[in-house]
């Protein structure tokens, strides 16, 4: 029997301090997206250079942290400038057990193929079909067609796990969001991770819920990501577990964790199960 089948779902992934979320910009972003604007990275690790990630890897590793989010601001072409930390990752990989995950960005070939070759687990990819929220949300001189093959590079020649993500809610129209379900079918992902505008209120609960709904349907594995505001979080997440729409949930209420019998593991929701069993948290 495999794996999946024999847990209960969803699985809740609360990261906290077993799985830190690392910024190698500290709050820097020159970026900027209008649904952001550097927000997010108030809630990360800040480092300052190279050696500073080496250290802060090394103090987590010790107090039994399982892995790495590498992420940060990114520059105005929508990369994570993380070039200069690779040899870095590389030690990392080499003198701690830790899986490290990444958000890239729009990065090229060459950068693919480096991000691999210092052993960089997982990458977290943000699939974004829609020319308004690229061009007028994300300031992004690209298109659809840069998305798809910027996801298609990492899948050939990238890390051997690929997470998409999917932002529900920066616009009012949400069919890119189905077209977006459709190709990741034929791509075949082991995971793919929702992520819901802090903008929304309950009155959009269900339009949330039947994207998720149509998911259900046509992908393997999906996760509830860390991204979703508190204030629809309690119909939400009751809704999705109990009509059992998501395989994965990160940080649901207490109260719920306890109510259905849910099985919690202190890593990044993106981590596919092989890995999990390879920390024996499964």
């Amino acid at each position: 029997m495999s794996i999946e089948l024999t847990i209960p779902k969803p699985l809740v992934f609360i990261p906290g301090e077993f799985f830190p979320s690392i910024s190698i910009t500290g709050s820097r972003c020159w970026l900027m997206c209008s649904y952001c604007r550097g927000r997010y990275l108030k809630g990360m690790v800040h480092i300052e250079g190279p050696g500073e990630l080496y250290s802060v890897a090394k103090y987590y590793w010790r107090r039994g942290a399982y892995g790495l989010l590498i992420s940060g601001g990114f520059t105005r072409e929508g990369i994570l400038p993380v070039k200069p930390y690779l040899p870095v990752i590389r030690d990392i990989k080499r003198d701690f057990d830790l899986i490290i995950s990444i958000h890239p960005g729009l990065i090229d070939r060459g950068l693919i193929e480096e991000i691999r070759s210092v052993g960089v687990d997982i990458v977290d990819y943000e699939l974004v079909l829609d020319n308004y929220i690229i061009r007028d949300l994300k300031h992004l001189n690209k298109t659809i067609e840069d998305y798809i093959k910027t996801y298609e590079e990492l899948l050939e020649n990238g890390p051997p796990h690929i997470v998409p993500h999917i932002p529900i809610g920066f616009t009012r129209d949400d069919r890119w969001i189905y077209t977006a379900i459709n190709i990741l079918r034929e791509y075949k992902p082991e995971i793919t991770v929702f992520l819901v505008s802090i903008s929304l209120d309950q009155n959009q609960v269900d339009r949330v819920v039947e994207i998720l709904r149509y998911t259900r349907k046509k992908l393997y594995e999906t996760s509830l990501g860390c991204m979703r505001p508190y204030k629809i979080k309690p119909i939400l997440d009751r809704i999705v577990i109990e009509e059992k729409l998501i395989d994965r949930i990160v940080n649901p209420s207490k109260k719920y964790i306890k109510e259905y019998k849910l099985k919690v593991i202190n890593t990044c929701c993106s981590i596919p199960y092989t890995m999990l069993k390879e920390k024996n948290l499964i």
